[in-house]
């Protein structure tokens, strides 16, 4: 089935339609990212409905029916929204503005199609990936750690990037155990943690090294790295996600790290860097072949160092990075 035939699977489970008003979601089932407010009605004859601004664009790549209103009025008085389902995250203001007040269920019909990626979603993360680890080879290391983010940002740009999936993370010496650090003008110290992605077609990547010098930050980037292979193995068709940051988990407890390893081992990535399932002790999600998750380790310790590793893994498939594991 396609993507729409699964959505609408998925609702007639508990209703005839759905108001999808995620832009990300409108994307993934129609093929046209909006630039403004937009709403998919989902139902067995699916509308696309766009503002003038967005008309054009949308005429030319939605894979749907495509309609325009001026204002929200015209939605309200055109269609009869009663009892429809909505994304959780659809803001209560606008139900009121389109007239549904209290008469809607709250229904997630996407995001559990969008973990598994088809051909075409893999091909363009893979783009994603190689612009920024091809980036990330023609970095010198040297300035501040602002100096090294804005040249990564800039460098992924140039190379076809639509943007960064994130703020890009550059956090060196005692403020790598920081796992969400802002740059700052300081000049690098060794480790130095860099946490960055591009983006292709509006899918992410995500990759995280750590360039070690001392011993002591090679003794635990050896650890972290032996927690990372172990969750790689641990990826597999019909594991669940729990099981998964169990394994990785292990392995940094083995060595008396357990309480430096302060974030989950992973977490869905896609149209957002952030996406389900997360690899954590309370998801028992079971992993399907074509799903991509992040495995990233880390051993933080405070007003010391922190380490961190991360890979983009195809479930069933591998390892998508190219960039070696250990830089120094």
């Amino acid at each position: 089935m396609n993507r729409i035939e699964c959505a609408l699977e998925n609702i007639h489970e508990e209703g005839e339609r759905a108001l999808i008003t995620a832009r990300k979601n409108i994307y993934y089932l129609s093929g046209f990212m909006p630039t403004a407010t937009s709403f998919l009605i989902l139902e067995d004859e699916p509308v696309l409905l766009v503002s003038e601004m967005d008309r054009e664009s949308a005429m030319a790549k939605s894979r749907v029916d495509v309609r325009t209103f001026k204002r929200i009025r015209d939605v309200r008085e055109s269609f009869d929204l009663s009892g429809v389902l909505v994304e959780p995250a659809t803001p209560v203001g606008l139900l009121e503005r389109l007239g549904i007040g209290g008469d809607f269920r709250v229904m997630d019909p996407v995001s559990d199609i969008r973990m598994v990626k088809d051909r075409e979603e893999l091909k363009r993360m893979e783009e994603a990936l190689r612009i920024a680890e091809n980036s990330f080879k023609k970095l010198e290391f040297n300035g501040t750690e602002i100096e090294i983010a804005a040249r990564l940002d800039y460098t992924m740009r140039l190379a076809g990037s639509e943007g960064v999936s994130f703020d890009t993370i550059v956090a060196s010496s005692e403020r790598s155990s920081i796992p969400h650090a802002v740059p700052t003008a300081n000049t690098i110290e060794s480790p130095v943690l860099i946490d960055w992605g591009a983006v292709r077609e509006g899918y992410h990547s995500d990759t995280t090294r750590t360039i070690v010098e001392g011993e002591g930050e090679h003794e635990v980037l050896e650890i972290v790295l032996e927690a990372k292979r172990a969750g790689v193995k641990a990826l597999k068709p019909g594991a669940r996600a729990c099981d998964v940051d169990s394994a990785v988990r292990g392995v940094i407890g083995e060595y008396g790290y357990a309480d430096n390893f302060i974030h989950s081992t992973g977490h869905g990535v896609g149209l957002d860097v952030h996406e389900k399932p997360s690899l954590a002790a309370g998801d028992e999600t079971v992993l399907r072949k074509g799903m991509v998750l992040t495995v990233e380790p880390g051993i933080y310790i405070p007003g010391e160092f922190g380490v961190r590793v991360e890979d983009m893994v195809v479930v069933g498939d591998g390892v998508m990075n190219r960039l070696p594991d250990a830089l120094s």
